[in-house]
């Protein structure tokens, strides 16, 4: 660590971190665009300029981004000269910009405005028209870019050069008539095309399924973590008006994933929104299942456990640690359903493996097991507690009636099953509607966070657990008073 003069205030930052990373690390305001924290820094969109004096030398305004920090450096971030450099960017980018923010989707997250109020570059000179580009180019089965709102900052360009590899964009054209265009005009493809969307400043890059979805200003955010492989990419939820789930973004993590998500993750959302939720609770009666209060069913459940034992736990790889220690201490055999390997494995975040909290689960004495051995096991025991999101979604519908109807199997999912076995089952909260913890590949834990409320009559698994196993401590409990 180095010493520099940041706005009058000497602070310590890291030599191999360009400038405008130290300016933002201690609260120090510099606008940018081009730069991003996990690409190349190339200085194209000027914004970022600030006031740099070394030694002796007089100060002379230069670009954060591309700048090296040097031991007693002076930078200030409000000077007059960095101020009226910003403006004549802004300027310059606001030429060609159209103005339709009332239907652009990134309405809400653009800087553009308030960079503009900020630097006080409240009106044009030029009386030229603005040049006219492509809109609405479908750039595949993701994206979909508007050139003309595109201010040529590369981001995207580089992403697909430095993160994935794989080049895809690059700048066409030169001077006036420059484009971001694919190769040969060929669709996009590949895994991790949305974070383009993400990292485009300006909306030129935009999301096909999010287009025209929600206001951002009407979206709640909540952290959270991907549950759709053994990674746990650290995500945003976004949800409408605390209701539907709209959109899942990547949340900045070093030790996991960066800033980015694979694509598989970011549209995993709409399982969040399926229909026919399992509300409150379902008894077995003459008429099939029926809706029952919750503490009947509880209670049924206790009296299974007190006629036939502890239950074979058959859990989801969903299922979070705190939820594991609290179906651990009903004293059953445990094991979760382990799927087969997922084809989209690769050599960046995805890995192939669809369980999140594998480690976790296993680490907690939970046998994995493929969806047959896990039926066949079933078939085998006389009470079974299968729990947790999706637990019967693994397994199969089809599977599950086949299972013989003198076996007793209690459901505690996010959906109902209508299957002979099925005796008593439960509604509990997916993974947008509870907190915990998952364990992922690596050993790194990552957290849920409650983006939306569970629908009614949905109690927290963690509570669930525990109410069934102090009704069977208790029933256990009144069964020796009366036998003594």
């Amino acid at each position: 660590m180095i010493k520099i003069v940041l706005d009058g205030r000497e602070v310590e930052v890291d030599p191999k971190k360009p400038l405008i990373a130290a300016c933002h690390e201690h609260a120090a305001h510099v606008p940018m665009y081009c730069y991003h924290p996990g690409l190349s820094p190339v200085g194209s969109c000027r914004i970022c300029q600030v006031e740099v004096k070394q030694g002796e030398s007089p100060a002379r305004v230069v670009v954060a981004c591309r700048t090296t920090v040097v031991e007693g450096m002076l930078v200030d971030t409000e000077a007059p000269k960095a101020h009226e450099a910003r403006r004549q960017c802004l300027e310059f980018l606001l030429k060609n910009h159209p103005l339709d923010c009332p239907i652009c989707d990134k309405a809400g997250e653009c800087d553009l405005q308030d960079y503009a109020f900020m630097e006080g570059q409240g009106e044009g000179r030029s009386v030229e028209p603005r040049r006219k580009l492509e809109k609405r180019k479908s750039l595949g089965d993701v994206i979909v870019l508007d050139q003309e709102r595109c201010i040529l900052c590369s981001r995207c360009v580089r992403f697909f050069e430095e993160v994935t590899k794989k080049p895809q964009l690059t700048v066409a054209g030169l001077g006036a008539r420059s484009t971001i265009e694919t190769f040969a005009d060929r669709p996009l493809s590949g895994n991790y095309q949305g974070n383009v969307a993400d990292i485009c400043p300006v909306g030129a890059l935009t999301l096909q399924s999010f287009r025209f979805q929600a206001r951002v200003w009407n979206l709640s955010k909540a952290p959270s973590t991907c549950g759709e492989c053994s990674r746990g990419c650290s995500i945003t939820v976004e949800v409408l008006r605390k209701h539907e789930v709209k959109r899942l973004r990547p949340r900045p993590n070093p030790l996991v994933n960066q800033y980015w998500m694979c694509d598989h993750g970011r549209f995993s959302f709409q399982r969040f929104n399926a229909p026919a939720r399992l509300a409150g609770a379902l008894l077995r009666g003459s008429g099939g299942l029926e809706p029952v209060a919750s503490e009947v069913a509880l209670e049924e459940i206790a009296n299974l456990v007190r006629v036939h034992g502890a239950p074979l736990i058959v859990a989801s790889p969903w299922l979070t640690q705190e939820e594991g220690e609290r179906a651990r201490v009903l004293g059953g055999p445990l094991c979760f359903v382990s799927p087969a390997p997922s084809a989209l494995k690769d050599d960046f975040l995805h890995t192939g493996d669809p369980c999140p909290n594998r480690r976790g689960l296993e680490a907690l004495g939970f046998e994995a097991l493929a969806p047959a051995p896990a039926l066949a096991r079933m078939a085998e025991a006389k009470l079974v507690l299968l729990v947790g999101e999706r637990a019967a979604e693994l397994l199969g519908a089809e599977a599950l009636a086949r299972l013989p109807a003198a076996l007793r199997l209690v459901l505690l999912d996010t959906h109902p099953v209508d299957a002979p076995a099925f005796c008593v089952e439960l509604g509990v909260p997916d993974a947008s509607e509870r907190t915990g913890t998952w364990i992922n590949v690596d050993g790194h834990a990552g957290t849920l966070g409650i983006a939306r409320t569970a629908p009614p009559g949905v109690a927290p698994l963690t509570r669930t657990l525990d109410e069934i196993r102090r009704r069977t401590v208790a029933r256990a409990t009144d069964a020796e008073a009366l036998a003594r």
